[in-house]
């Protein structure tokens, strides 16, 4: 199942999101995308309209859903999907989720994915491009845009709908592309997603500090999010 949201800005701590969208996949290739708007409580930043060219009267016109509405279609339907065992896809799902998190948290009834039971499973196609092609000097972007040209797939981008349907194209080209990929069990593969990440961001960190940079906060090594301190 494809996932991806669009926000009003890129805090995942503290932005919203304004649409989001599942990418059905079934054995025989993609059948459905379900993408909803919801009205966020906060203001959607310049650059994030820019991006995704969604607007609070943009919104209202595609009869966009409450914030609490659409958070709560988001929470069943993720518990679904984990009770179930199919996996969320999507590029870079450490952000998504973790903006799910906390938007869970904020509610008049607050929640967290950890209280909802979702434990995954979960296939992000940037942890796995990372582990399965790391000459980062020759392609040091990997974008969705960059992975889509990558991969040779055709998508409408900077849409919730676009977005998660590329992630699905992409992952399916990743597992023809490498075998090794098609070979694991989805448990095998969810745990090594977990040390791809922290190795790919202790190598990028170090990077970082070659260039007189910061190194990578702690917290980003967190896959397929970060948990917050105090859970509901």
């Amino acid at each position: 199942m494809g996932f991806d949201l669009e926000t009003t800005g890129l805090d995942r701590e503290v932005d919203e999101p304004v649409s989001y969208a599942f990418a059905v996949c079934e054995p025989s290739g993609l059948v459905a995308v379900d993408e909803r708007f919801m009205l966020p409580t906060r203001a959607i930043s310049r650059g994030a309209s820019g991006v995704h060219g969604l607007t609070v009267a943009r919104l209202h016109e595609l009869g966009a859903s409450s914030h609490d509405d659409g958070l709560r279609a988001i929470e069943r339907r993720i518990g679904v999907l984990s009770a179930e065992g199919t996996p969320i896809v999507g590029a870079n799902l450490a952000y998504d989720l973790t903006m799910v998190d906390r938007a869970l948290g904020r509610l008049a009834s607050p929640a967290s994915l950890l209280s909802i039971g979702w434990d995954g499973p979960a296939l992000d196609v940037l942890v796995i491009d990372r582990a399965m092609d790391a000459d980062f000097a020759a392609r040091p972007v990997r974008k969705l845009a960059a992975l889509c040209e990558h991969y040779a797939i055709s998508a409408e981008l900077h849409t919730a709908g676009g977005d998660a349907t590329a992630a699905v194209q992409i992952l399916l080209a990743q597992a023809a592309r490498f075998p090794v990929l098609a070979e694991m069990s989805l448990e095998e593969l969810y745990g090594q997603q977990v040390l791809w990440h922290k190795e790919w961001c202790e190598e990028y960190s170090a990077r970082r500090v070659a260039g007189g940079h910061r190194p990578l906060a702690v917290t980003e090594s967190a896959w397929p999010y970060l948990e917050r301190m105090t859970l509901f």
